[in-house]
């Protein structure tokens, strides 16, 4: 996947979109309550075996002299129907070096998110990814992540230790750079947040996992399997895509296709989301 960075304007503000690598579900298994029917409508985002491919999208925000990455992927992990580890590569293709990383914000932290935040050297050791970046998150996502967990929950808690000397608590409406700023949306994890960029009258919304699948825009009751509350992840999208609907803001999930923003539109008395 080396070399697909994809680059975008808002306002003075540049989005560089890469990704960590991908993982594959079948739609059915990952939105419970979605059947084949109900997937027709949507089919294009489907391989033929009916599997969705899910990227591990990273974003480099370079607003004046700071640059922030959004989020880091699954790492250098390999498996069947998951492949991690491309970020570093992926940055030095789009001529970004991890020194140059100011911030690093984690929207939320299941393991395709923070893998890359720290990364073993030759000797097996840990070692912070981005050397003179701040990690941050929400306080309610680490108070989360520190506590008693879920069975289905797998905490990278290496990562976690590695970074905790750099990290410093991001919630709701924190600044990360002049016009990027933290969008508290719960739900899919309890610390949850997204990004909000804006300049002069232009907006971008990074959701992270809020929505999933550009597919839960128009099926507005399909609840990802990894949500820990589907119905605050639910009342989170619904406020979201009413205040971004019919708007020119750009708009991506994490897990969208492609390396694309798109916008929030409404047809045939639905709405959907369109990359642009």
């Amino acid at each position: 996947m080396s070399g697909t960075a994809n680059r975008f304007k808002v306002g003075d503000i540049e989005i560089i979109v890469v990704s960590d690598g991908q993982a594959k579900m079948k739609g059915t298994e990952y939105f419970p309550l979605s059947t084949p029917e109900t997937w027709e409508p949507h089919k294009a985002l489907l391989d033929d075996e009916g599997f969705y491919t899910f990227p591990f999208t990273c974003f480099v925000i370079r607003s004046g002299d700071k640059m922030v990455l959004i989020d880091t992927g699954l790492g250098p992990v390999k498996g069947d129907t998951f492949h991690g580890g491309d970020l570093m590569g992926e940055l030095a293709a789009a001529g970004v070096k991890p020194s140059e990383i100011d911030s690093v914000f984690i929207t939320h932290l299941h393991v395709d998110h923070i893998g890359s935040a720290a990364l073993r050297d030759e000797n097996k050791e840990l070692q912070i990814a981005f050397p003179n970046a701040t990690y941050r998150w929400t306080s309610a996502e680490q108070d989360y992540w520190a506590g008693e967990l879920p069975p289905q929950q797998v905490a990278r808690r290496d990562i976690f230790e590695a970074v905790a000397p750099r990290w410093e608590a991001a919630n709701g409406g924190a600044s990360l750079a002049p016009g990027v700023d933290v969008y508290w949306m719960p739900g899919h994890t309890p610390g949850h947040a997204g990004v909000v960029v804006s300049s002069g009258t232009d907006r971008a919304f990074i959701l992270g996992d809020a929505v999933s699948c550009p597919a839960q825009i128009t099926e507005t009751e399909w609840s990802g399997a990894g949500d820990v509350d589907p119905a605050l992840a639910r009342a989170g999208q619904e406020a979201a895509m009413r205040e971004l609907e019919g708007t020119t803001a750009l708009v991506r999930g994490n897990h969208f296709p492609g390396l694309s923003f798109g916008r929030v539109l409404r047809g045939e008395g639905k709405r959907y989301w369109q990359a642009v």
